[in-house]
């Protein structure tokens, strides 16, 4: 009998996060709101009549081919603790995961090699338990002289995640991770280690509502352009040549403690954008990955699920991956007034065409609303210094409000 199994608390306590999962789920299968179109990922589904069965079942095919990450039970001690699970902390983190898959999928859908192995390899890179890699992840990050390299195969384990938000952060396995956190750690992981195939991914993570037209150029071309001319010319007008593509993260607001009506409206619009590809948020204590939305509801996906490790090298072995526990089944909804005000939200732009689009489909929504809640300029203002903004936080909130009966 392994550890985990010998401590009956904490299979009680994973017991009680599925069947809250599952029922949830059940009443939300009941309450999806006929008669609007959805709006999920990027795309737009109208259905002609008002058939409540064909609504759920076109709503959960699209949910089941996005990729679901959960808690996971039964991986070895994260950094420096004796954490074997992230039950009941690791929300946020999960859903990180969950948004930077679905960048990645996109991306190798548009640029990979095509290979039937490319969504195996996905979700690969964030399998529980990376094994002896964890350890050569962190001499690589210790080298003085390092040097690119695209052998790591899950570079977006719990335990690098872990590892690298107790180097950055100070943060320790069993603590809060804040969506500017886990964000942030994704960044400094694909920029460092990227997976095969998605290295002309460049992603960016802006933060405090901000959003820099030339800093996505010069992502996109890795070049400076003319500050003194019009910036959207000279990206309509470029004879430049770029094969990477946008992964955006917006850090924002949309309230104080609940949501601004009238920002709700605008992240209704902004959710309508064919480059749109999710939030990063939840509601208070309690962390989702937001899919798309029908009229005032939500579609999500949660992570408080608890299920079994995946191993690395068993995979690996045996040619064998759990498919069926990266797959909802069920639809979740939420109310779009109960949604936290903190979230990310983030967009894949492919190439020069759909930034200019993307850009000046946001331009658009700013000139329609004098609430628009995203600051919009051509060129970053010299006093914004990002390398300052990720300050670290007191709050050790829990991500669940459990009760124990004694």
């Amino acid at each position: 009998m392994d550890q985990r199994q010998e401590n009956y608390k904490e299979v009680l306590i994973d017991w009680i996060y599925n069947l809250k999962y599952i029922l949830n789920a059940y009443l939300n299968n009941k309450n999806v709101p006929p008669g609007h179109p959805i709006y999920i990922l990027g795309h737009r589904i109208d259905i002609d009549n008002n058939d409540i069965e064909d609504r759920i079942n076109k709503i959960k095919q699209l949910v089941q081919e996005t990729i679901w990450i959960t808690y996971r039970r039964n991986y070895p001690p994260l950094y420096q603790s004796n954490y074997i699970s992230d039950t009941g902390w690791g929300c946020m983190l999960r859903v990180g995961q969950m948004a930077m898959a679905q960048m990645l999928k996109k991306h190798l859908k548009n640029h990979g090699d095509k290979r039937d192995d490319d969504y195996d390899n996905i979700l690969l890179a964030f399998a529980d338990n990376d094994s002896s890699e964890y350890k050569e992840f962190i001499e690589y990050l210790n080298k003085k002289d390092q040097q690119k390299v695209h052998n790591f195969i899950c570079p977006f384990s719990i335990q690098k995640i872990a590892y690298l938000a107790k180097k950055e952060f100070n943060l320790d396995p069993g603590e809060w991770y804040k969506p500017n956190y886990i964000l942030f750690l994704l960044e400094q992981l694909h920029n460092t280690i990227p997976i095969r195939a998605s290295e002309n991914l460049k992603l960016s993570v802006f933060n405090d509502s901000c959003l820099f037209l030339d800093q996505l150029m010069n992502r996109m071309f890795e070049t400076k352009f003319d500050t003194n001319k019009d910036l959207e010319e000279q990206l309509e007008k470029t004879q430049l040549k770029s094969k990477n593509s946008l992964a955006i993260f917006v850090l924002t607001r949309i309230g104080l403690d609940e949501p601004n009506q009238k920002y709700l409206k605008i992240l209704d619009e902004i959710m309508e954008l064919p480059y749109f590809q999710g939030i990063v948020g939840g509601t208070p204590k309690r962390a989702f990955y937001i899919l798309g939305r029908i009229n005032d509801h939500y579609i999500y996906l949660d992570p408080h699920y608890v299920q079994e490790a995946e191993n690395k090298d068993q995979i690996i072995e045996n040619k064998m991956f759990n498919r069926t526990s990266y797959s909802c089944k069920y639809i979740h909804l939420l109310n779009q007034k109960h949604v936290d005000t903190s979230m990310g939200l983030s967009f894949y732009i492919r190439n020069q065409i759909e930034l200019l689009q993307f850009w000046r489909n946001m331009k658009q929504i700013k000139q329609q609303s004098e609430d628009f809640f995203i600051f919009l300029s051509d060129f970053t203002p010299e006093y914004v210094d990002y390398s300052k903004q990720l300050e670290e936080s007191n709050n050790k909130l829990n991500d669940d409000d459990v009760v124990f009966l004694q």
